[in-house]
């Protein structure tokens, strides 16, 4: 279904639009004063992620469910909104760096505490990288390869636009949950699978072309080197630290990926599955936990018009989360208690896998 007229539509604020799709950054603040408090501080990005604005969502009842057209944005405003991504990127992937070669200063228990922050923050990244590599701009393209590459991801694009925009909503797409189908075998059933996926696209493009030409084998070398170069620069403990981020940081990003399309599945009629609609996936306007994922939870729209984060439209007929993306994790990680909650809520007009 179409989205309601833009006039129709609430229009806030651009300065507190802007001001707010700034907010991952205060991710960055509360990891330094953690650092600088040491023991419990460093709970801080954790506390503020899973707790503070989930209950600011909560006790406010904001939604992000705002209308922006381009024009509306002045060319400072729109430069601050793209380096936003980029800024974010950089600022991730040099304070993962410093941990690794700063860990002689913490504690075992400092260190499990940062591991999970830089998780979160890694989780955090994807959308960042997700923004990116949707750009236009050739700095946006480098960006997401040096960001997708320190996710140990490097294939997000392949896979996301080549497979999943297309095939999303069908038992073609890896990244689409089936209904009642558990987050650890989903897990079990994505990661391989969009690998597998992707080495055969490029086999298929390249045919005959040279290995050279394969992105997957240049993806594997590019891992092979930031693995020897960050062995490099912060020893066996510091490479150890970035892989136990890594693992934590693809648990969110599968565990956002599961959400997004549960049990919304496409008709297929005669041979042809339906167009991509609204009601193929959840949305979540929650306003704080909204801002701090750049603004993802706006997904059935980014399926119907790609268009940058600061530009996404709410879709009524989308089926919607009774809660933000960090609760909803914590939900998905408990597979009895996300299907209590979800399968009620199943849009009556998708065709739920079984």
């Amino acid at each position: 279904m179409e989205s309601p007229p833009a006039e129709s539509q609430t229009k806030p604020p651009l300065s507190r639009h802007v001001m707010f799709c700034l907010l991952p950054h205060a991710l960055f603040v509360m990891l330094a004063l953690g650092v600088w408090g040491g023991g419990w501080w460093l709970l801080l990005p954790i506390i503020f992620l899973q707790v503070a604005l989930p209950l600011l969502d909560w006790l406010t009842g904001w939604q992000d469910d705002g209308h922006y057209e381009k024009a509306d944005f002045s060319a400072g405003q729109l430069a601050v909104l793209h380096w936003n991504t980029r800024l974010y990127a950089l600022f991730y992937m040099v304070s993962v760096v410093w941990l690794a070669m700063s860990l002689d200063r913490f504690n075992a228990m400092e260190i499990g505490i940062l591991i999970a922050s830089a998780s979160l923050l890694g989780g955090i990244g994807f959308g960042a990288a997700h923004e990116l590599l949707h750009g236009k701009d050739e700095l946006d393209q480098i960006m997401q390869r040096l960001l997708t590459t320190f996710l140990f991801y490097p294939h997000y694009k392949l896979i996301h636009i080549r497979s999943h925009h297309v095939h999303a909503g069908t038992d073609q797409d890896e990244n689409t949950a089936w209904l009642n189908e558990g987050i650890y075998s989903y897990i079990f059933r994505t990661i391989p699978g969009s690998m597998i996926r992707c080495w055969k696209m490029e086999a298929r493009r390249c045919n005959g072309e040279g290995l050279l030409k394969n992105k997957m084998l240049i993806y594997a070398l590019g891992q092979m080197a930031l693995l020897a170069g960050l062995f490099l620069l912060s020893g066996l403990n510091g490479l150890l630290f970035y892989l136990a981020h890594i693992l934590g940081a693809h648990i969110v990003l599968e565990s956002v990926n599961y959400i997004q399309h549960y049990g919304l599945m496409r008709r297929k009629t005669d041979g042809e599955y339906e167009k991509t609609g609204a009601e193929h996936s959840w949305d979540t306007y929650h306003f704080f936990s909204s801002y701090i994922t750049f603004r993802v939870g706006h997904h059935s729209y980014h399926h119907i018009a790609v268009k940058p984060y600061y530009l996404l439209d709410p879709e009524p007929t989308a089926p919607k989360l009774p809660v933000g993306y960090f609760w909803a994790i914590a939900m998905v990680l408990l597979p009895p208690w996300w299907r209590h909650v979800i399968n009620p809520k199943l849009n009556a007009a998708a065709a739920p896998a079984s």
